[in-house]
């Protein structure tokens, strides 16, 4: 009888294989130290959060090659870029067609970095109100692989910036209310989490 229940367990531990959930598992987000910036990531921390139990940090650089440095060090499983920083580090000419740039930025990415752009969160003033940045979200590899549910989790933000509610919330964290209870109410708004 031993042996029967031993041989049973052994069959269902084999046949159910690794497990794809997040919970228990951490991850980290890089950004900027600019409010736009930290509000998405504070929007992809809380959905991750709430819908998964996964621990999600976000981590504040100083410059793009900080961020790029944590990026190969595995420091980061997610990055919130915008098109304009990106094509600057491509070292490819940006004609201010958002939607081209963001193409580029997707294909050379990958190929170049093995990173992947997810869809976009939209545009955003910039914050010295010289125009908009065309951001998105950009995952790793490991993020693709150990992750499997998060981007398609993480594109239910796609587009979140024409949302008025979050331009309503922008202008609050900008005026000192925390950017995490912004983030936690455009969601609920949404009905995201």
């Amino acid at each position: 009888m031993k042996k029967i229940i031993l041989g049973l367990l052994i069959t269902f531990l084999l046949s159910t294989g690794p497990s794809h959930a997040c919970v228990g598992k951490g991850l980290n987000i890089g950004v900027l130290d600019s409010v736009n910036e930290n509000l998405l990531a504070e929007l992809v921390s809380v959905l991750i959060n709430e819908r998964t139990g996964t621990t999600v940090n976000i981590k504040v650089y100083g410059d793009s090659r900080e961020i790029y440095n944590a990026v190969k060090k595995d420091d980061l499983g997610i990055i919130i870029e915008n098109t304009e920083r990106a094509m600057k580090m491509l070292n490819i000419p940006d004609n201010g067609d958002k939607a081209k740039a963001y193409d580029v930025s997707k294909e050379e990415f990958r190929n170049r970095l093995n990173l992947i752009w997810l869809k976009p969160f939209g545009a955003l003033n910039k914050e010295d109100g010289n125009g908009t940045y065309y951001y998105a979200p950009v995952i790793t590899e490991y993020v693709l692989i150990n992750f499997p549910a998060l981007p398609r989790l993480i594109n239910k933000l796609s587009n979140i910036t024409s949302d008025k509610n979050l331009q309503d919330l922008l202008k609050s964290a900008q005026s000192d209310e925390k950017v995490r209870k912004a983030a936690k109410e455009i969601l609920k708004k949404k009905k995201l989490v």
